[in-house]
């Protein structure tokens, strides 16, 4: 029977002989890595994470700069394929965010890109070498930045060298990677038409591109009216836009007000801001930026799905209602 498995904040000067010897195992001796380009001066001030189960055992580990960079993830062979690298990454994100973080970014070993693509990060720039291995930088834009802290790290010219270790290809859920309005379009669909019970809708302007599809309208409406309970919720930043030009899915919120509610953003976007949706517990589809047609979309991804929805959730608290929203059309 598989043992739980718990990450927990580790302090470098504490724990630095436990990270020290799951680096050494997993770097140093499996792969080959040079000791000169494992060890660095990042690690005192770096926010360290392990991995533990309820053995006590100490079986992967990971670990955060300043930058904003999430590296040095790690998980032993032998526990490896038991959703440790998720948790690693899931606890490394949420510190990212609790930090004021707007991105961040991590050098994947090219194997393991889909298994980053799954946890919301994407590929930028060109394959490099480093420790004779390939690998692919990828970032985060994380969601609901609209006000950015005033010293957000910038992205670095040159990647700092950082090695990141996941679970082998496969063991991790299709995610989908589009890129161009067609592609993000069919994967808007596709997400919105998986929900059965809640659906939650972020999208500052509430794209017409997107959202203002007969398809798209006729997916909400038929979960709307599929069971007693659904719930479908709906933040955007601005409504005089699609108040002027009119919206399916406001009209569809109007009609059906006890099922579709649409709300207020309390913050401004800037040009990072994302839009995501969240189907149930399990489905999202996010555009790290808004503005572009670029993003991710899983049906089964519940660590994903769950950070969206506390996300949704927490703006949805800070959010007000327009009244100008709910007018019906004489």
């Amino acid at each position: 029977m598989a043992l739980d498995v718990h990450v927990v904040i580790a302090p470098w000067d504490q724990h630095k002989q436990v990270l020290r010897s799951i680096r050494e195992a997993v770097f140093i001796v499996e792969q080959e890595v040079p000791r000169e380009l494992e060890w660095d001066d990042e690690d005192e001030s770096a926010t360290h994470f392990l991995a533990v189960n309820t053995l006590g055992q100490f079986i992967g580990c990971a670990r955060l700069l300043k930058s904003g960079q999430i590296g040095r993830m790690a998980v032993l062979e032998s526990h490896r394929g038991q959703g440790i690298g998720n948790a690693l990454l899931e606890a490394a994100v949420t510190a990212g965010e609790e930090a004021g973080f707007e991105r961040l970014f991590l050098h994947a070993q090219s194997y393991a890109e889909p298994f980053y693509r799954q946890g919301g990060f994407l590929p930028y720039g060109q394959k490099f070498t480093e420790a004779d291995i390939e690998h692919i930088a990828m970032e985060m834009k994380l969601p609901l930045t609209f006000q950015p802290p005033e010293d957000l790290p910038a992205r670095k010219s040159t990647p700092k060298q950082d090695r990141s270790v996941a679970a082998p290809p496969g063991s991790v859920s299709q995610a989908d990677f589009f890129e161009g309005y067609s592609d993000c379009l069919e994967a808007l669909g596709r997400v919105i038409a998986s929900a059965r019970r809640r659906l939650l809708i972020l999208s500052p302007y509430l794209d017409h591109e997107l959202f203002d599809q007969e398809h798209i309208a006729q997916a909400v409406s038929a979960l709307a009216r599929s069971a007693p309970r659904v719930e479908i919720e709906i933040l955007i930043y601005n409504s005089q836009l699609i108040i002027e030009r009119g919206h399916r899915l406001l009209e569809l919120a109007r009609r059906l007000d006890q099922k579709i509610t649409i709300r207020l953003l309390a913050e401004t976007p800037t040009g990072t801001s994302s839009s995501f949706v969240c189907a149930d517990l399990d489905a999202y589809w996010l555009l790290p930026s808004f503005d572009k047609h670029q993003g991710i979309a899983d049906l089964n991804n519940p660590v994903t799905s769950k950070r969206l929805s506390e996300t949704f959730a927490e703006a949805w608290r800070k959010s007000r209602e327009d009244p100008d929203l709910r007018l019906l059309r004489i």
